[in-house]
């Protein structure tokens, strides 16, 4: 198996993480940039040393996946399959191997592989994980990031980062990609659920909105005649899309979870040929699925999730013979509110404060071709519009300049260190260095009333 150099330093940096007695090992990689090879050349190394390998996957498609890029046999846990146990590597469906933990010992893996390891918190995942909890744990992800906040590290001691989605597009690892977010619906008025949009109510803004047919306006403009995927909000919506493709002479299909297995890898060999042009989709390809040749993604979901935002993108991203570069048409401002897929991430193992998590980005869109970029742009990329940076000027306002009184300032810093002083003792000790005749019974009274508050 030919490593790329970055996928050999990562694998090395993985193995360094080991060697320091670090169990349980979190490889961060973008989408595109190769994680299946990645893991699949360390399940093969660890399986010629003698070790029992399970690669953990969620879907059918991810499990054809997987099992295609591995380079020895292994054997296959899935629904409708009896387990050949023979086989040192094993690719596991996560909803059936946590069905059949009672059929393997604890100690039965010395190496566990979660693919698409941002979903390891997730009971299923958890359940599986813990059951084998003697085994190294190795998890691979393109966005280490949950919609709830909560961090990997509950499962994860250290964490290996990839190169970035800039360096990889820089150096022809992955596509260049034209990001254009043309009007869409105003998610300001929408609902969460679970801490996302509520799709059923995103979904009747669009099949309503201009979104809805604009969505053809502009594949025929920037994508006619290439292969894209279109993630919409629910399956009724992914089937209307698909209506309106094939109503306009498109090549169109709709694909979901409840299809026959058989059907959806027929779906996505079909696209991978060129055969449909638009294959739509409800919360079933936006992360793994790899068929480099589509040439654009058609954003019609929502999200409030940087998670789900950078998965849905990089479908497009993988680099394919006659593909001069990918295009995101992004109806939904998914882009102004999470960021350019370009943009640099400080990944981490902690988790993420609400506040942080819907910190605005810094992207704006060209009034003439809806193009995408940084807000320090001064002249659009793709047509060349010049921004006109609005001039402010400085109003005088009459008033006189006072000085500060000394005792507000000293009232001032009083709360300020009263505070800081956050328990009982911190309280007595404030009052003692004040000189309270009975700083004890003022500490108390203080703390009291926090309590009641």
């Amino acid at each position: 198996m030919k490593l790329r150099p970055y996928q050999q330093q990562l694998i090395d940096d993985t193995r360094f993480q080991l060697q320091l007695g670090r169990k349980k090992v979190l490889i961060v990689l973008p989408t595109g940039g190769g994680k299946t090879v990645c893991f699949s050349h360390i399940a093969e190394s660890a399986s010629k040393k003698g070790n029992r390998v399970c690669v953990l996957v969620h879907r059918a498609e991810l499990l054809d996946q997987a099992s295609r890029s591995m380079p020895v046999r292994h054997g296959l846990i899935a629904a409708g399959r009896s387990m050949d146990l023979s086989h040192s590597v094993q690719i596991a469906s996560v909803q059936t191997l946590a069905r059949r933990l009672h059929q393997l010992p604890k100690d039965f893996f010395q190496l566990l592989i979660v693919d698409e390891a941002h979903h390891t918190t997730a009971g299923t995942w958890a359940k599986v994980v813990e059951h084998f909890d003697s085994a190294r744990l190795i998890g691979v992800t393109a966005t280490p990031i949950r919609l709830d906040g909560r961090g990997l590290g509950e499962h994860y001691e250290s964490m290996v980062v990839g190169p970035s989605a800039q360096w990889l597009t820089e150096n022809g690892f992955l596509s260049q990609a034209k990001v254009l977010a043309p009007p869409g619906i105003q998610t300001s008025g929408l609902k969460k659920r679970m801490g996302d949009f509520d799709m059923k109510q995103a979904e009747g803004l669009l099949q309503e909105g201009q979104a809805m047919g604009d969505c053809l306006t502009h594949y025929r403009q920037h994508l006619n005649g290439q292969t894209a995927i279109a993630f919409c909000c629910s399956v009724a919506h992914s089937q209307a899309v698909a209506g309106l493709f094939q109503a306009n002479g498109v090549a169109a299909a709709s694909i979901d979870g409840k299809m026959d297995v058989n059907r959806r890898r027929s779906l996505l060999a079909s696209l991978g040929r060129g055969e449909i042009k638009v294959l739509t989709s409800c919360a079933l390809i936006g992360e793994g699925v790899d068929v480099p040749s589509v040439g654009g993604c058609i954003l019609l979901r929502p999200t409030s999730s940087v998670g789900l935002h950078l998965q849905m993108i990089g479908r497009c991203l993988r680099v394919s013979p006659g593909k001069d570069r990918a295009v995101i048409l992004d109806h939904v401002g998914n882009t102004l509110r999470l960021g350019h897929h370009l943009e640099h991430r400080e990944w981490t193992l902690d988790g993420e404060q609400k506040a942080k998590r819907e910190k605005c980005t810094s992207v704006k869109v060209c009034p003439k071709c809806f193009a995408a970029m940084s807000s320090q742009a001064s002249e659009c990329e793709e047509c060349g519009h010049r921004f006109v940076v609005e001039r402010r000027e400085l109003k005088t306002v009459a008033g006189t300049l006072q000085e500060l009184e000394v005792e507000k300032t000293q009232k001032k810093q009083k709360r300020i260190d009263q505070g800081k002083a956050r328990t009982l003792d911190e309280l007595i000790a404030l009052g003692k260095s004040r000189g309270y005749k009975y700083p004890v019974a003022w500490a108390r009274k203080i703390y009291s009333s926090r309590g009641s508050k």
